[in-house]
Formats: structure tokens, C-alpha cells, sequence
């Protein structure tokens, strides 16, 4: 498993130039070979019940020119090697990004995201906070609070649930033996599981895990989210790699995973890693 193809997600926004920098710092070691830049839009949208369109030949005109001029501002920060191409669709980001995963045979989706408040937030990050649920390709999603660089300390957070079962899901060495990182182990677990089911993830932690010489570490904070951004500033952390399961449409109106709070939380880029492969 490597990066060998990227879909890099862009609205033309500071956010996705931070995205498409911190791509760019990482495709030497990845052995990255194409980098697909994507843009969509919805050219129609609903108005009492009825189709207005609200993007027409000009408006995707002047978007196709701003897809170009973006495309030659982010070209020389990628090095010789890497090909860049572009595609723009009309349609939904989610199922654009999946169908596009499918066909192109991505490796893993970039994009940027802003750490927003309330209305804001639903129209900015929704789009991201959706992908984790639709995606079935690791994302990285890259933070505006990070300055782009070679990640050099990765965090991997656990519960101590389905260990051995995630980690087989990820190649851990094409983060830290790629790019010659510290893996932090920082357990989260409450304790809820029986000692005999713990002391089994354990072993299985130490057996996938000890190879990598991982500093292991434990936090019990009321707030896993918050104790987790905590460590990671403390450490220095740049990259967080997070195992995101799926939920159901009335699961997640009720909660909100760690990872999707992680990633509104900013604190460092993040690596989510699906654990469904629809």
C-alpha cells in the first residue's frame, strides 16, 4: 500500500493552498506519482421544491479559469516527478470524491479544512465531516492552525478496542519509516473492558506497535478530544492518525466521533483511516 495517486481536494481557498503545500512537502518519501486536483460544484439547487440554476456556462467558465490559475499557483511546489492534473464536476463533493476514488484508483484524499463556529461551520466543514462517513480511502485533512511540514512526530490515540483489527487496516510504515518519524501511543481507553480483554489489546498494541520504538503514554480526561489536543501541543505532535468507524444518520446527529471533533479541534493534520471498506 503507498501514495502513489492523491486526490487533492480544492475550493480555492487558503486552506486548500495549506493542503496543497503539505501534499507537496510529503511526495518525495511517499513515492507519489499523480496528484489529481478536483473541484465540484452544484450547478442547480432547490428553492421552494422547485430547480433553480444557479451556475450557468459563464459562472463554470470563470470556475474552469480559476481551476487553472490554481492549478499554476500550486504547480512549482511539487517536484518534477509528480504529475498534476485537474478535473471539475458538477455534482455533490462526496459522491464526486468517491466515484473518483473508485476510478482513479486514489490512494488517499487531501484536503483543508477551518476550524469554524456554528453556522459557518456547517457550510464550511460539513463537507469534510461528511467525506469520514462516505470515504473508503485514508484522508488527510490538514489543518490551518499547522504550518505544512514533513510530519516528524505522529500520534496514534487508541481505546484499546479492535487494536489488532486497525492496525492491519494502515501501513503504519508509510508515515514513520517514510518520513524517519516518532510514533506516540497515547491511550484513551475508559475502563469499561474486563482486565482480561485489555491485557489482550495490549499484547496486541505491543506486537504490531514495538517495532516502531513508539513512546506509549496514558491520559483519563473527562474530555478525550481536548486531553488528546493537550498532548499533541505538548508534544509537538504534526500528524494524528485517527481509525474512524462509520456511524448511521440518527447515530451521528446524537454523536460526534473523535476524529470529526479532532479534526474540527485542529490541533494537528490529520490521518483518518476508515475501518469500513464498503
Amino acid at each position: 500500500m503507498s501514495m502513489k495517486r492523491i486526490l487533492l481536494l480544492t475550493d480555492f481557498s487558503e486552506n486548500a493552498l495549506l493542503a496543497a503545500k503539505q501534499v507537496a512537502l510529503c511526495t518525495t518519501a511517499w513515492k507519489t506519482e499523480q496528484v489529481i486536483v478536483y473541484h465540484t460544484y452544484n450547478s442547480v439547487t432547490i428553492v421552494n421544491n422547485e430547480p433553480i440554476v444557479v451556475v450557468n456556462d459563464e459562472v463554470k467558465e470563470a470556475k474552469e479559469n480559476e481551476l487553472n490559475a490554481w492549478l499554476e499557483l500550486i504547480k512549482p511546489l511539487f517536484p518534477p516527478q509528480v504529475a498534476l492534473s485537474h478535473r471539475m464536476e458538477d455534482v455533490d463533493l462526496p459522491i464526486g470524491v468517491n466515484d473518483i476514488c473508485k476510478s482513479e484508483f486514489i490512494d488517499l484524499v487531501a484536503l483543508g479544512i477551518t476550524g469554524q463556529t456554528g453556522f459557518a461551520k456547517i457550510l464550511v466543514g460539513s463537507n469534510a465531516i461528511t467525506l469520514m462517513d462516505i470515504c473508503n480511502k485514508p484522508m488527510l485533512i490538514v489543518s490551518h492552525k499547522v504550518d505544512p511540514a514533513v510530519p516528524k512526530h505522529v500520534l496514534a490515540t487508541t481505546d484499546l478496542k479492535e487494536v489488532d483489527r486497525k492496525l492491519s487496516l494502515f501501513n503504519l510504515d508509510q508515515v514513520l519509516d517514510a518520513f524517519s518519524a516518532q510514533l506516540y501511543v497515547l491511550n484513551v481507553a475508559k475502563r469499561e473492558s474486563s482486565a482480561a480483554d485489555l491485557a489482550q489489546e495490549l499484547k496486541h498494541l505491543h506486537e504490531r506497535l514495538d517495532k516502531y520504538k513508539p513512546i506509549y503514554d496514558y491520559i483519563s480526561h473527562d474530555d478525550i478530544t481536548m486531553g488528546i489536543a493537550e498532548y499533541a501541543k505538548e508534544k509537538h505532535i504534526d500528524l494524528i492518525l485517527s481509525f474512524h468507524k462509520k456511524q448511521g444518520l440518527l447515530a451521528s446527529l446524537f454523536k460526534t466521533s473523535i476524529s470529526k471533533k479532532m479534526a474540527w479541534n485542529g490541533a494537528a493534520n490529520l490521518l483518518v483511516i476508515p475501518m469500513d471498506k464498503s
